[in-house]
């Protein structure tokens, strides 16, 4: 537990999801007690240490009266739910918040006794290795959000397509298993997985340029789609602080997937990035994984970059195989020991914007999606 800026403190919360090793919770400082952002993932490991972390800074549950929630991904709402029971506070979320298994957790009548909990966490984390998914790449917006094209000043998506979230397994947009593990084996992970990841419900649902008190001043909401529809950032402009979410990360680039992220998911990231990196005096990004960093609008070219070369590598890969599948391509461009399904889904999201800027040609055969560069 570290203080990064006036007012807001740093706490690191643990993550058995592959991958990432942790998630920071800030907390957000004023003389009613904390707000927190991005209180971990569910389930007992990660509430012991929420409290562990809120104890060493002088504070308790009941001293929280909101939390703000990035982005529709466990590893940032999962502690959400138990907070507001505990302790009253707020949810405050973007307008386009919404998991596949939100109405189903509204409908359940019984919180899990710690023994069940514990029990759910350990499937839970099995199902996620089993099912190659790490903190980044839980499908939980609506797979068909055809009206959104990556403006941040567009309406926001409808209760209808929200509603049309799906969960884990089915079939891809560019053919073939999400999730290919035997019937059986997918529904079990499943189940574990809905045990533990039913989100909480928002008190507060803002949208973009909106103003939320935090830490005894004014910041500002900055709707940020493209690792998730719904992502959400805020800007204190008094400090030039960014919580920046999994939005811009130091030292990684967020999954960009081209599933449930609208028409062009590559393009709102873009259009987002450039949106953060102009906001006036940022000079602290306070990001979800990683450390604190200065330079946003540096990070924010370097990986901009990152998504150039990414699409410089697809054309020459399409370029000496002729017509391929996203999955053809996807083994081309990322190491072995990555291919799957987070792979095939971020270069599903290169590839259809590439097809909407006309630097490669679509087509459907036998069920399959077919590209090549143009």
């Amino acid at each position: 537990m570290i203080e990064v800026a006036p007012g807001v403190i740093r706490m690191q919360l643990p993550i058995w999801m592959p991958g990432l090793g942790h998630v920071n919770m800030y907390g957000l400082l004023d003389d009613r007690g904390l707000a927190v952002v991005d209180p971990g993932l569910p389930g007992p490991k990660s509430w012991r240490a929420l409290k562990a972390r809120l104890k060493t800074a002088g504070y308790g549950v009941k001293d929280i009266h909101t939390v703000i929630v990035t982005h529709s991904h466990p590893d940032h709402f999962g502690g959400a739910g138990r907070i507001k029971r505990e302790s009253g506070a707020q949810i405050v979320t973007h307008k386009a918040f919404t998991t596949w298994s939100l109405e189903e957790s509204n409908r359940r009548n019984r919180l899990p006794t710690e023994k069940e909990a514990e029990e759910a966490e350990r499937m839970a984390a099995a199902a996620a290795q089993a099912l190659d998914i790490g903190g980044e790449e839980i499908p939980t917006i609506a797979d068909h959000i055809d009206d959104y094209e990556g403006d941040v000043l567009r309406e926001d998506p409808t209760e209808a397509q929200q509603a049309g979230s799906v969960p884990w397994g089915g079939e891809t947009p560019w053919g073939g298993s999400k999730h290919p593990l035997p019937p059986l084996a997918r529904r079990l992970a499943i189940r574990a997985l809905r045990r533990i990841f039913a989100p909480p419900r928002p008190t507060r649902r803002v949208v973009h340029g909106e103003r939320v008190k935090l830490a005894n001043r004014d910041w500002v909401s900055i709707h940020t789609p493209g690792h998730t529809i719904d992502h959400l950032c805020l800007f204190d402009p008094e400090h030039g602080l960014l919580i920046s979410g999994d939005h811009v990360l130091p030292s990684i680039t967020p999954h960009i997937s081209g599933v449930g992220n609208g028409a062009d998911a590559l393009k709102s990231y873009i259009q987002t990035l450039d949106l953060v990196a102009a906001l006036d005096g940022v000079r602290l990004g306070l990001p979800a994984h990683g450390h604190p960093f200065d330079d946003v609008p540096g990070r924010v070219e370097a990986i901009k970059h990152h998504h150039e070369e990414r699409m410089e590598l697809i054309l020459a890969a399409s370029t000496a195989l002729g017509p391929a599948t996203v999955q053809d391509l996807a083994h081309e461009i990322f190491p072995k020991r990555h291919w799957g399904v987070m792979a095939e889904s971020e270069t599903f999201a290169h590839l259809e914007h590439m097809v909407i800027e006309g630097k490669a040609e679509r087509w459907e055969d036998h069920g399959r999606l077919l590209y090549r560069a143009a």
